[in-house]
């Protein structure tokens, strides 16, 4: 369903493909690379328990910090390395692991950026805050200087966690999906630290687009995940939604049809995005997350107590739809959308 962009004599729709991010192309590569080590992604089987290790990269939203400290002096590293750690932590989180550790990765583009130390401590002490929010040990990682390869005034992070996985039926398989199962979805709290390439593109040095982006720190679900398998509540599969946006609902491969009848409201930042990009609402959520960072599939019996249970954790939670037989695909019935199993390649 197509909405009016109010304000606007012409348009030039950018598409995420087209900002520098080509999802098809990078997912081939992923693909590729288990099939080559013929290994599960990120499970490491023993006797009475399973290893889990997660390793993710940030993208680009320090370089919103970077340019609002820049232009105004307003600090949002804190967010920044937040953000790092639970864009690692909510993937920990899909596959009911319990953390053990967690790692740092940094690289800069020059000696310089480390004497900016009001910056970077910030950032260590987000990155450190999250992991304590979480219950992880942060032991380590690795900095590195690399000129020529990173522009002089900025830096990439990264970062890597390890979970396990005990007992081992705990863990979270699409197999455990059923017909008739509830799509719990959990709020976001923003565009969390999807889709920031984008916005470089398409609003460049818009500061009041970037503190928007960045001020709210992306949600970490790991605790509530982690409660509900604590509780021995009865769930069955969980999905992180990042990249490929709601295309995410439908990432297990078996014979089912999702289908969503309420869904949250997007929060501003994504009106923005919608109104600049002329962008159509299936673009929308095939790429972002739309006011929605989390889904989990369980039996009608656990509805209540998942419920119940996020209201304690102060997730925002709702009954949103259900799994049924049918083709592999994803319905959004209030906006009138659709994804085959054909907009989803990755394993």
């Amino acid at each position: 369903m197509s909405r009016p962009f109010l304000g606007y004599t012409k348009f030039v729709a950018h598409t995420y493909k087209e900002s520098g991010i080509d999802y098809e192309a990078m997912d081939k590569l992923k693909n590729a690379a288990l099939n080559y080590s013929g290994n599960r992604q990120n499970l490491i089987e023993f006797p009475n328990f399973y290893l889990v290790d997660i390793l993710e990269g940030l993208g680009s939203l320090n370089k919103l910090a970077d340019t609002i400290y820049q232009k105004t002096q307003q600090d949002y590293y804190f967010q920044v390395g937040w953000g790092n750690a639970a864009s690692v932590l909510n993937d920990l989180a899909v596959t009911g692991a319990t953390p053990l550790t967690i790692k740092l990765f940094i690289a800069a583009g020059h000696a310089n950026w480390f004497k900016n130390q009001d910056c970077w401590q910030n950032l260590i002490a987000g990155f450190g805050e999250a992991a304590k929010f979480a219950s992880c040990s942060w032991n380590g990682g690795e900095t590195q200087t690399l000129p020529g390869l990173i522009q002089e005034d900025s830096f990439i992070l990264a970062g890597s966690a390890t979970g396990i996985i005990k007992p081992k039926r705990q863990i979270l398989e699409e197999k455990k999906i059923r017909p008739g199962d509830r799509i719990i979805l959990c709020e976001s709290s923003g565009i969390h630290t999807n889709g920031i390439t984008f916005i470089r593109k398409n609003f460049p040095d818009d500061l009041e687009v970037y503190t928007e982006a960045v001020k709210n720190k992306t949600l970490i679900y790991l605790p509530f995940i982690n409660k509900l398998l604590a509780d021995k509540v009865d769930i069955h599969y969980v999905s992180h939604i990042t990249g490929h946006g709601w295309r995410k609902l439908m990432r297990p491969k078996r014979p089912f049809t999702y289908v969503l009848e309420d869904i949250p409201k997007p929060q501003l930042i994504f009106q923005k995005i919608r109104e600049k990009s002329a962008m159509d609402d299936r673009q929308m959520y095939a790429d972002f997350n739309m006011g929605a960072g989390l889904a989990i599939y369980a039996p009608s019996s656990s509805v209540d107590r998942i419920l119940k249970i996020a209201q304690s954790q102060s997730v925002a939670a709702f009954d949103a739809g259900f799994v049924e037989k049918g083709p592999r695909k994803v319905i959004i019935k209030p906006i009138h959308v659709e994804f085959d199993g054909a907009d989803l390649n990755i394993r």
